[in-house]
């Protein structure tokens, strides 16, 4: 990796790293992940699925819940769509760390041959992350209902706050957990098993530094769908009636906007899983020596 200096990164210069190596090839990346979010768009242009156009459950539970597998459907197929692009812009982003050329064409035709590992990675994280969910609902569900029977209010809120205290910390921990299946993959060529043990094994001895890293990568990532989800009012988180208001024009504005903006983090985020696996391995493995002693050698 030579655009990336060879010593442990502060937190910092972790997130700094990552948004030099986003501004030096923008328009690359951009484009990349633009690709990647016009299939979803068209998608829900020609379906016309929206949250706007959901029945009332109380009026015809049959359709609702024939329109609501329609949504899911189709948002699923856009996110699939988007993944790919991911993976593409990870792929142009480590030739471009390595100093070599990249092209949109070539970041799409290389992200084939990472796809598999990939997506056998985060499925199989999907899974352990499924299951552990589980027993985070048997065991604090049933603390939670214990307390709340014991006719206190403030046993009955605590355990509900446990349950989902604990939750929360789990899809920390997944989180972080993860990041470093794309880097894995494509740096290192690893499949699927072993690239979810390489990222778990990168986490020891710096869980904290990771989740920090991953929670601000993830805010700024989300940034501008929330913006453009405010453009129609918090009204929305608090009350569904809000819906009904949203028109098909104001829904389409959305969409476009979402579409136009959001692929502008999507980069940042994939930067900084890079630069984060780079100082793990540095940290952990002396990664940096290893590199400038094989270059001596080869010099």
């Amino acid at each position: 990796m030579s655009q990336l200096p060879l010593r442990p990164l502060g937190f910092g210069e972790i997130v700094d790293g990552a948004v030099q190596i986003y501004r030096r090839d923008f328009g690359l990346y951009y484009l990349i992940a633009l690709i990647a979010a016009v299939p979803g768009y068209v998608l829900r242009l020609a379906t016309g699925v929206d949250a706007t156009s959901l029945p009332d459950p109380a009026a015809d539970p049959v359709a609702a819940l024939g329109q609501m597998g329609s949504v899911f459907l189709v948002l699923l197929a856009g996110l699939a769509i988007a993944w790919v692009g991911m993976v593409a812009v990870a792929t142009a982003m480590a030739r471009r760390i390595d100093e070599r050329p990249a092209s949109v064409g070539h970041s799409y035709r290389d992200s084939l041959g990472h796809l598999p590992g990939a997506a056998g990675a985060g499925i199989l994280a999907m899974l352990m992350y499924g299951a552990a969910l589980v027993v985070v609902f048997l065991v604090g569900g049933a603390i939670a209902t214990v307390l709340a029977s014991s006719g206190s209010t403030f046993l009955g809120v605590s355990g509900v706050l446990f349950l989902v205290l604990t939750i929360a910390l789990l899809t920390l921990f997944w989180v972080a957990a993860t990041f470093g299946i794309l880097p894995a993959v494509i740096f290192e060529g690893h499949g699927a098993t072993a690239a979810l043990e390489r990222s778990l094994k990168l986490c020891q001895g710096g869980w904290l530094r990771v989740i920090g890293i991953m929670v601000v990568a993830l805010i700024i990532q989300s940034a501008p769908s929330l913006g453009i989800t405010a453009l129609v009012g918090m009204d929305l988180f608090t009350s569904p009636e809000a819906l009904d208001t949203v028109s098909a024009t104001e829904q389409w504005l959305i969409n476009t906007a979402d579409l136009v903006i959001g692929p502008l983090t999507t980069p940042y985020m994939i930067g900084s899983m890079m630069v984060l696996f780079h100082d793990r391995r540095v940290r952990s493995e002396a990664f940096d020596l290893e590199t400038l002693a094989g270059e001596m050698e080869a010099s």
